[in-house]
């Protein structure tokens, strides 16, 4: 967040809250604009900033499982959540 605050004061502060706000949606309605990256795992995008937040639903319980610059390349982005998910 520091690094949007030297772009601009109060960017960070915003970015946090729009994460927040995200996750919230997810754990409310985990399923409003997820995109599934496959059975387990879903993805959502934080606008207006360029990040996703991944996550996997079991039962009524929501893991936040990475989030990821969207700029990367697809393929990177699926290895990368999946680690972390056989991690758990």
């Amino acid at each position: 967040m520091a690094r949007y605050d030297e772009k601009s004061p109060g960017l960070g502060e915003r970015f946090k809250r729009t994460f927040y706000a995200t996750v919230d949606e997810i754990v409310f309605l985990p399923e409003k604009n997820a995109v599934k990256v496959d059975e387990a795992i879903r993805t959502r995008l934080m606008p207006p900033f360029p990040y996703l937040i991944f996550y996997a639903v079991e039962n009524d319980v929501i893991f936040i499982l990475t989030v990821q610059y969207a700029g990367r390349k697809p393929a990177y982005l699926k290895t990368t959540v999946r680690e972390r998910r056989t991690r758990e």
